[in-house]
């Protein structure tokens, strides 16, 4: 179960990455899309495997900017007080927007679950892989942006790059939101099953 929701998730983000990847590939090596059509069963074939790969690379390496992203700002709110009341105000502005999570978020979810430890992993990995996704998305709609700054057509540039950007802003609030409900998701999980071992 966990390595088809890890495949699927995978190929959602490689899929993604290989449109700005052909798109800055095609400007290096001639390369025609009629001739997708004579070898359809070979490109399928190869295709979804690098797609697969892409998705890896892309995962990974969004996670290491997510931990370096942390990391950078500890270091930036302990050093510049400017920079930490700017990061106040954008946290602030955030929660307006996004809101806060309840306070009894999962609770009955996680009451239930607590019963079937089987169901509570494949629950957490289903949260874990919406985290995954929002994450990749965010990378690619970056990437996309700034290869379509490079090598978009220039009466498509503005309008492929604003889309991207708007992806981009947009997938990051996903992340952080679908991130924080995992999170909630699994200290009410771990503290239900906790409660269950104290009762035995």
């Amino acid at each position: 179960m966990q390595f088809a929701v890890a495949l699927v998730e995978y190929l959602i983000s490689g899929i993604i990455a290989s449109v700005w990847f052909i798109v800055i590939v095609v400007n290096y090596i001639p390369f025609l899309f009629s001739d997708i059509k004579e070898y359809k069963e070979i490109f399928v074939i190869v295709y979804f495997p690098i797609a697969y790969i892409l998705g890896i690379y892309v995962d990974a390496t969004t996670s290491f900017l997510v931990r370096r992203c942390k990391e950078i700002d500890v270091i930036a709110i302990t050093s510049f007080k400017s920079y930490a009341c700017f990061r106040c105000c954008c946290i602030r502005v955030y929660n307006f927007i996004a809101g806060k999570p309840k306070g009894d978020s999962y609770e009955r979810s996680a009451e239930i679950l607590s019963h079937s430890i089987p169901d509570i992993v494949r629950t957490m990995d289903a949260y874990v892989s919406r985290d995954r996704i929002a994450r990749g998305v965010a990378f690619n709609s970056f990437a996309g942006a700034i290869t379509t700054l490079l090598y978009a057509p220039s009466d498509l540039k503005k309008t492929i790059f604003l889309g991207c950007l708007i992806s981009f802003i947009y997938s990051l609030f996903m992340y952080k939101r679908l991130r924080r409900l995992s999170s909630r998701f699994k200290r009410v999980a771990l503290s239900k099953m906790n409660n269950m071992k104290v009762w035995e």
